[in-house]
């Protein structure tokens, strides 16, 4: 059953990227939109209808993720209307418009209803924002965290990226170019990343324990498509081998791609 106030709902999808990334996000079980930190390189964060060609002139845009790992499969409730069903451990549920303005947003295990939310936000949307909402953390402290994307135009020949940390028991890490300079520093659960205009290519990366040189994983022939901006989200665990990547991928050129999964 679908909210009469959803509109436009735009499938984003993935374009090849990397192989493993240990990195997510988390925050606190009840939070503003608004809260959420934007990108330190720019203000301008750009028209999400626009950029991803949804919805009406003054909407905001919404991408829910499920990254808490033991949990079951959800269903979500928008302003008390079932607006998704079913959403696995993994998956996004892909861009939604939505009027901006503040909205009740509950997670519940699929079939149930809003009384049994485990996930209870009140979320505030700005005019023309995007913002990824994710569930995080292991279910007895599940939580929603919410970040704003940045959707500004890109150069012809840039893209933008950033690495979230959502893996409850990952350590903390540094990103680095290989052999090179770090990219993103000190990034632990329940940490986020600043997001980086980087030129579109392929690169070689490396994950070190964080403040050493010392190689955790090797990331050879990462490619970043121009025009494209990534949330690259590491969900599972170390202990139990389900560490995976789930890379949220976004147009700031109106075109409509793909659902991602992990």
């Amino acid at each position: 059953m679908t909210i009469p106030r959803i509109r436009g709902v735009g499938l984003l999808g993935l374009t090849a990227l990397i192989a493993a990334l240990l990195i997510s996000l988390t925050g606190a079980a009840r939070v503003a939109a608004q809260d959420a930190t934007p990108s330190p390189e720019a203000v301008d964060m750009g028209v999400c209808t626009e950029a991803l060609g949804i919805g009406e002139a003054g909407d905001a845009c919404v991408n829910i993720i499920h990254a808490s790992p033991d949990a079951p499969a959800v269903d979500v409730f928008v302003d008390g209307e079932r607006a998704l069903e079913n959403l696995a451990f993994g998956k996004a549920s892909g861009w939604v418009a939505l009027p901006a303005g503040d909205h009740k947003v509950q997670v519940v295990p699929t079939g149930m209803m809003a009384d049994a939310a485990v996930i209870d936000a009140e979320l505030t949307l700005e005019e023309d924002a995007a913002y990824e909402v994710a569930a995080v953390g292991l279910v007895a402290d599940i939580t929603a965290v919410v970040n704003q994307v940045n959707l500004s135009e890109l150069g012809d020949d840039e893209a933008r990226v950033r690495v979230v940390h959502a893996s409850p028991d990952a350590p903390a890490v540094d990103i680095a170019v290989t052999g090179g300079d770090v990219l993103f520093a000190e990034l632990a659960f329940p940490k986020a990343s600043g997001t980086r205009t980087v030129p579109a290519g392929t690169y070689d990366l490396e994950v070190r324990v964080a403040g050493t040189t010392d190689v955790a994983l090797p990331l050879p022939d990462v490619t970043l498509e121009p025009g494209t901006v990534y949330s690259i989200y590491a969900i599972g665990q170390v202990a139990d081998g389900s560490l995976t990547v789930l890379p949220i991928v976004s147009s700031t050129t109106g075109a409509t791609m793909a659902t991602p999964t992990a």
